[in-house]
């Protein structure tokens, strides 16, 4: 910098000297022209004398010239100087900013680096957070391990264990005394008064393997007159359509009226005994391998609902062709008595809602037809009813079933009937007695029942292998079984029969029956032989029975 400012001083010397010797050459060519004529003369020599003066002047502008190369030389190496140096300082600024540059790359770096490590000891922190509560929620599951499970827990950790895949064992096992004192005999038939215990246990089998299926098992398995017997009663899978809709298939309960599919189980029963038309004379029958639809719907307000079933099977089975033969078990596949099947239906509506008043009414109708022994028909239908209000509860149903006798025979028809009432009294109180005593009377349960049946005959050789409801064994006649006295009188063919019954509630589920059986058989109708014989029943002799039995439902 100190170079630039004297080559400036020493450039502006040299031209102020240049600009000086060229002016003073100019004035004087100037005032030569401008010069009057009178004057010329004594100018000329006046010219003269300065010329002869000027002589040295060549010498001093030589030298001048001289001097004032010199000085330009020093302008043009300094110019160039300049130039080089400020080439230098462009490159040392170009370098500078690369520099520049690059440190401001390395400083971005830095940045996003430290950016990460504050990430990365940000994820540590949670990582470690979540280890300390992972740690102390393996000890507290540790504790858990560790300590006992209590009994009430058990259910649901299985439950968790199986998953969707629910196995569940329940039904019902009783204990029964039957005493059945017979006033009479029938003509050629077994008789003989009967004093005897029996047992019988019917679990039930419930397997779920997904929300949508269910399976359904229940056999018998009991000691009764004829030894220790088993008897496969339900087997059915349930397919949950929708909540409007369920498929079943399988054997199953005829879900014919309300009888067999509601209260048939020996807990739910509110008798020992089954009413005569679904006793040892059903009118229709008691079980169905086939294929049912149900469902239902609500019509109005909260428990105002209608239910549909309809079902189709291998049709009805009869012990015999003779008329008056007992109806059977489900029809097998291969059996010989059909070439056609069944189909039923039943209809039932709750008119009352919920929170009426007025208590729950349920009515039903149903109807059963099929074709049996090589297409004959057999057509049934019947009505049914359960009313509760308060502790009254009342239900009773009405059935008639048409069967074709084979041959051109007359129909077989039969009628039956029930009617039943019990009232709880769990809200009586009698004055005087002590709490205590009221508390067992709260427990008690009244009932009574009438029932009866009308048939055209009756078959001898039933009546002869009768060995009771549920389980097989010798025929060996009239003797009682688990749920049935052994009366002769009930297979009377216009046989009527008065249940007076006392239970005692010890649980829901857990009940000690009494029951007082009364049997009013009329006259009339046919006793008819294996081989077709009919003879007139007239007078059978009317029964008197007690039957006790303890149930525990599971």
């Amino acid at each position: 910098m100190f170079s630039g400012r004297l080559m400036n001083f020493q450039t502006q010397q040299a031209w102020t000297r240049l600009g000086a010797h060229q002016g003073t050459n100019v004035a004087l060519s100037h005032r030569w022209v401008m010069m009057p004529a009178g004057r010329i003369f004594s100018t000329f020599l006046f010219a003269l004398g300065i010329a002869a003066l000027s002589l040295a002047g060549p010498a001093r502008a030589a030298d001048s010239d001289g001097t004032d190369a010199a000085a330009m030389k020093q302008i043009r190496s300094e110019i160039r100087q300049m130039r080089e140096e400020r080439k230098r300082d462009r490159e040392v600024i170009r370098s500078l900013e690369i520099k520049v540059q690059q440190l401001e790359t390395k400083d971005s770096k830095v940045q996003a680096g430290t950016q990460h490590l504050q990430n990365t000891d940000q994820r540590l922190k949670e990582t470690t957070l979540e280890l300390q509560q992972t740690n102390v929620q393996v000890k507290t599951l540790q504790t858990k391990v560790d300590a006992p499970i209590a009994p009430a827990q058990f259910s649901d950790v299985f439950d968790r264990y199986l998953g969707s895949h629910t196995f569940t064992v329940t039904g019902a096992a009783g204990g029964q005394f039957i005493y059945d004192q017979q006033s009479g005999a029938l003509d050629n038939l077994h008789h003989a008064s009967q004093n005897s215990f029996f047992f019988d246990w019917e679990p039930m089998i419930l397997y779920r393997p997904t929300d949508w299926i269910l399976f359904q098992g229940v056999f018998s398995a009991g000691f009764g007159s004829t030894g220790t017997g088993t008897d496969l009663s339900t087997a059915d899978f349930q397919i949950f359509l929708n909540d409007y809709m369920t498929v079943e298939a399988g054997l199953f309960d005829q879900p014919f009226g309300d009888w067999y599919e509601t209260q048939s189980p020996m807990w739910v029963n509110r008798f020992v005994t089954a009413p005569l038309p679904f006793g040892v004379e059903p009118v229709v029958p008691p079980a169905e391998l086939g294929i049912q639809l149900r469902g239902g719907m609500q019509f109005g307000q909260l428990g105002q609902d209608f239910d549909y079933t309809v079902w189709g099977g291998n049709g009805p089975n009869f012990s015999s062709n003779v008329l008056g033969a007992a109806l059977g078990g489900p029809n097998t596949v291969a059996s010989s008595q059909t070439n056609g099947k069944s189909i039923g239906a039943r209809f039932r509506i709750y008119p009352l809602p919920v929170d009426s008043e007025l208590g729950r009414l349920e009515l039903g109708a149903s109807t059963f037809n099929g074709k049996w022994a090589n297409g004959n028909w057999f057509n049934s239908w019947g009505v049914d009813f359960n009313y509760f209000v308060g502790n009254l509860q009342t239900r009773g149903e009405w059935v008639e079933s048409y069967r074709q006798m084979p041959n051109g025979l007359n129909t077989d028809h039969r009628q039956g009937w029930y009617l039943q009432v019990g009232y709880f009294l769990n809200g009586l109180n009698v004055p005087g007695f002590p709490d205590k005593l009221n508390s067992y009377i709260h427990r008690l349960e009244p009932l009574v029942r009438y029932s009866g049946v009308n048939q055209r005959g009756i078959s001898t050789d039933d009546i002869a292998g009768a060995t009771g409801i549920g389980l097989g064994g010798t025929q060996v006649g009239l003797v009682p079984d688990f749920g049935l006295s052994g009366s002769p009188s009930l297979f009377a063919p216009h046989a009527r029969e008065v249940a007076l019954a006392l239970d005692y509630w010890i649980a829901p589920s857990i009940v000690w029956q009494n029951e007082f059986d009364i049997e009013l058989p009329r006259a009339g109708g046919l006793f008819v032989s294996p081989g077709g014989i009919e003879t007139p029943a007239g007078s059978v002799p009317n029964d008197h029975a007690f039957l006790s039995q303890f149930t525990i439902g599971f």
